[in-house]
């Protein structure tokens, strides 16, 4: 079994110990997914270190947190007009010799002909790239 890996030591080699983080809780019964989360956020910024305390805002500020949290999130993600709305991937499939790419009028999204069924000889001029 690999032990080390890039000059660190690989997981397999570390000793765990049991461990307690003080943490504020939740009152109310909606805001478990919002403390989750910035209790992991804050676990990977202190990372290696382990955080001894986890201190998070008020129930009633979670409404700001989780606002801040989809932000966040959608900043770092991809833009879903990159990737064909069928399969997900976003190259053209190197499978089919005439697959191109075209837009859904009703919704915008973008798809592969191949992943549709269709064929050229089925598709408008107007809705190609």
């Amino acid at each position: 079994m690999r032990r080390n890996r890039l000059g660190k030591e690989d997981w397999v080699s570390i000793k765990w110990q049991p461990g307690k983080i003080t943490h504020t809780f939740q009152k109310d019964a909606t805001s478990c997914g919002a403390f989750v989360m910035q209790m992991a956020k804050m676990t990977v910024k202190e990372f290696p270190k382990i955080p001894k305390t986890f201190h998070i805002k008020s129930s009633q500020q979670c409404l700001h947190l989780r606002r801040d949290m989809a932000e966040e999130i959608l900043r770092g993600s991809v833009s879903k007009d990159d990737f064909c709305s069928f399969c997900g991937i976003e190259d053209l499939p190197t499978t089919a010799v005439h697959a191109v790419w075209i837009q859904c009028e009703t919704c915008g999204r973008w798809f592969h002909t191949q992943c549709l069924g269709m064929t050229a000889a089925r598709i408008p001029k107007e809705n190609t790239p």
